[in-house]
């Protein structure tokens, strides 16, 4: 079996495309009156090729009129194989020049050059013409391409043209069909009793009838009622057939062409993309920071907003990055091509692959930007996921996005993951989010100089509040993903944390002379005051001059020697153990204690016999019922 494969047919206006088509496959793609009426293809035709063994090859016809280019390239994605037609009575002409560039900028591996017309003309014209083709395409991706000598009306050369056709098939590497499939529209319709038809060509995966589908980039759900491969009904289609579609669940006039079909939540829609730019050898133009073009994608066409990186200019033959603002979303994937035409006049210009389909917006005086955009570039998968996971670690963004930038299978991606998680270049902070080690040291960094001013500042406190140390770290992040941060920071022997209060792993509260000897009068006025202990605010108001009065206090608190009982009371631990004693002894023999009883054996006024045995409550020791307390029971 021949691979699956889509021909396109490239060339200047009025060479005999569709004529050669419709020859060598008896379809005629022009569908339109104006098409038949004027003799010019306009819209884009289909037709298929059988290549002998029951395998059918795609062909897509395109308009040569320098007026439909961008029907044109809305045809020329998917291709794998290019036709290109010069005819022998007008030779190489301007869009023979221009569609071959075009096809060259969408990385286009495989064609054969057809000399159509030849029985138009004598033998020299004909090695004259043969010779410019031969120079034209000499530093091309068709420069070992065989050259067919054909004539649509006498039927010359085609059985030629159909065995190189078939060899090429051949030798054209298998499409994916182990990803998740992508069906770019090229073509919208309805019919009556089947309602909305699409066509396109399935550039990657398979599609089965009856599946689950999203419209991209507007999101909609929709259904694959039914589905014709090359004009025959079929139950599944793959990766380098021409398909078409009736979908259920939406109006054609919902649907246009350039949108997407493939899985749920399996493309990134964006309006921003990094991409590699090539501008052609011949471009009359240059490409200038700041450039507002025309972006052909796929079957999309978009405006776009240039930004080069590093430069102020590309002029021809030469390549560089660039940042595109997309003036509306689509939905792409690193490493798909594009073409670039000049806003005005209508050129084509150049074109390139996306490296990032979802990246963030660069800052022009990034130093930094060049070295990530070479490492999306080059050929290494855990360089480029390692990178991707870098640039986003600081939103600590979900694995699917990550996925989706990376643009590998399932299989690269979980291969190169897991590679990244062994060698701890990369960190997971569970329910799939991801940083870098690059990241986690600078968060590391950040957490020891929040920590240590804290420190500087508050020598006597044990550390930083979580919610403190997490607001001023990461303002804006989510809360419980913050704390996934810091918990490895934890783990990293990077900060410890105890009762709920953040601290550098080598800090320990240092008190000075004067300090202890103010804990020592501190303690010693709640030792004297028993079960009568003094305001909070009162013992700040009178010791206000004698330093960290606040701070001892949290730390005696902390330590155990003092004990809250309420916003204003601290007693003793001491006074505290003494009347849990009695209480016990109580409920042990009389299974109850009132609240005069119980102050007046620990010899205080009512308000600090209350806030002790509220405190009980409060852990559980007591219960109040009907006016007196109980032991606690569960």
């Amino acid at each position: 079996m021949h691979n699956n494969i889509i021909i396109g047919t490239a060339g200047h206006v009025d060479h005999g495309k569709t004529h050669l088509i419709r020859a060598l496959t008896g379809i005629d793609t022009d569908r339109l009156v104006e098409e038949k009426k004027r003799g010019i293809t306009i819209e884009l035709g289909f037709a298929w090729l059988d290549l002998g063994d029951g395998t059918r090859a795609g062909i897509v016809d395109v308009p040569g009129h320098e007026r439909f280019i961008k029907n044109m390239l809305a045809g020329a994605g998917g291709v794998d194989l290019a036709l290109l037609i010069v005819a022998a009575d007008e030779g190489v002409m301007p869009q023979t020049v221009e569609h071959l560039g075009i096809l060259s900028l969408l990385n286009i591996s495989a064609g054969v050059v057809v000399l159509t017309k030849c029985d138009l003309v004598d033998d020299d014209w004909l090695d004259l013409v043969e010779a410019d083709a031969e120079d034209l395409i000499a530093p091309t991706f068709l420069k070992d391409a065989k050259i067919v000598r054909t004539s649509a009306t006498k039927g010359m050369g085609l059985e030629e043209l159909r065995s190189e056709i078939r060899r090429l098939a051949d030798k054209t590497a298998a499409k994916k069909t182990a990803v998740p499939f992508r069906l770019p529209i090229d073509r919208v319709f309805s019919i009556e009793g089947f309602g909305t038809i699409v066509t396109g060509s399935l550039i990657e995966g398979k599609l089965a009838t009856g599946a689950d589908v999203q419209l991209y980039p507007s999101g909609r759900d929709v259904r694959v009622r039914h589905l014709e491969v090359h004009g025959e009904d079929a139950a599944e289609a793959f990766a380098g057939q021409r398909v078409a579609v009736n979908i259920a669940g939406i109006s054609k006039d919902e649907i246009e062409r350039g949108d997407v079909l493939a899985p749920p939540d399996s493309l990134i829609t964006t309006d921003l993309i990094d991409v590699r730019l090539q501008v052609l050898p011949q471009a009359t133009f240059s490409i200038q920071n700041g450039s507002r073009m025309h972006l052909y994608h796929a079957s999309r066409e978009l405006l776009a907003k240039i930004w080069l990186v590093g430069r102020d200019e590309l002029v021809g033959g030469e390549s560089g990055y660039a940042q595109l603002a997309l003036e509306e979303e689509t939905s792409l994937k690193a490493g798909d091509r594009f073409i670039v035409r000049f806003y005005s006049p209508l050129q084509t210009i150049g074109g390139g692959f996306v490296l990032d389909p979802k990246p963030l917006k660069h800052k022009r005086n990034d130093d930094t930007l060049p070295q990530i955009l070479q490492k999306l570039e080059a050929d290494d998968p855990e360089g480029r996921l390692y990178t991707i996971i870098d640039t986003q670690s600081h939103l600590l963004a979900d694995e699917q996005r990550v996925k989706l930038r990376a643009g590998f299978d399932d299989k690269t991606y979980q291969k190169t993951l897991q590679r990244l998680l062994a060698a701890k270049r990369v960190l997971s902070l569970g329910s799939s989010r991801l940083i870098s080690e690059r990241y986690l040291k600078q968060m590391a960094d950040k957490t020891r100089g929040i920590l240590n001013s804290f420190h500087a500042a508050n020598p006597l406190t044990a550390g930083m509040r979580r919610e403190s140390l997490r607001t001023t770290l990461l303002p804006r992040a989510d809360i419980s993903l913050t704390d996934r941060l810091l918990d490895a920071l934890i783990r990293d022997g990077v900060l410890k944390e105890q009762d709920g209060l953040m601290a550098a792993a080598e800090f320990e509260v240092a008190i000075g002379q004067s300090d202890q000897s103010l804990i020592t009068d501190i303690v010693d006025r709640y030792r004297e005051a028993g079960f009568s202990p003094p305001a909070t605010s009162e013992l700040l108001e009178s010791w206000k001059k004698r330093g960290r009065i606040t701070e001892i206090l949290a730390n005696l608190q902390r330590d155990g020697t003092l004990v809250r009982l309420d916003r204003e009371i601290l007693i003793h631990k001491d006074y505290l153990a003494r009347a849990e004693a009695i209480v016990k002894d109580a409920l042990s023999t009389t299974g109850q204690i009132q609240l005069a009883q119980f102050r007046d054996e620990i010899g205080t006024s009512r308000k600090f016999a209350v806030a002790i045995l509220e405190y009980f409550d409060r852990t559980r020791l007591t219960r109040l019922v009907d006016g007196v307390r109980v032991a606690f029971s569960r």
